[in-house]
């Protein structure tokens, strides 16, 4: 169960701990304007993205995510993963704001529709909106079941993930 968990869950367009502090948005994911093709952008690290000036108009604006497997980085053994994911765009007629995004929704696209005025320079924000705290949890030893994300504060990831092992605590494990 863990394992399906991991795979609807994390997007790596999620909040990763880098250096201990969380990136403030959701990084990697893919802007494009609908009608325009060559008008596009990749949220950064802050999840901001903008996109060039825009002839006044209707427009929709697609996000698109990549799956956790198919992104580059590195991933410590804590990590925040987020649940539900909010979207802000502003240089529009009227901002927009599109909230309780899942995973999924993003991983398969979320068209967002939008109105310019002349010369409309659309610029927002990807941002996770709850998040959960992951560990990796190591395979046992001696076993072929793979290691698996747990959350952390979990009685399973307080075993692992403690400044001391109690021997019982190892003898549970490899069970």
């Amino acid at each position: 169960m863990a394992v399906g968990l991991v795979f609807c869950v994390a997007v790596f367009a999620t909040s990763v701990t880098y250096g201990g502090q969380e990136t403030p948005g959701v990084a990697g994911v893919n802007v494009a304007v609908k009608q325009v093709p060559n008008k596009h952008d990749v949220t950064n690290a802050w999840g901001i993205f903008a996109l060039d000036p825009l002839p006044a108009g209707s427009y929709t604006l697609s996000f698109k995510a990549r799956p956790a497997n198919q992104s580059k980085g590195s991933t410590s053994h804590k990590v925040i993963v987020a649940t539900t994911y909010l979207i802000k765009i502003e240089g529009t007629k009227h901002p927009v704001k599109q909230t309780r995004l899942t995973s999924d929704q993003l991983v398969a696209g979320v068209e967002i529709p939008v109105e310019a005025g002349s010369g409309a320079k659309i610029r927002g924000v990807v941002l996770p909106g709850a998040s959960k705290k992951m560990v990796w949890i190591p395979p046992p030893v001696g076993s072929n079941l793979p290691g698996h994300w747990a959350e952390e504060g979990s009685n399973e990831a307080s075993r692992f993930h403690s400044e001391v092992y109690g021997q019982g605590d190892w003898q549970r494990a490899l069970r």
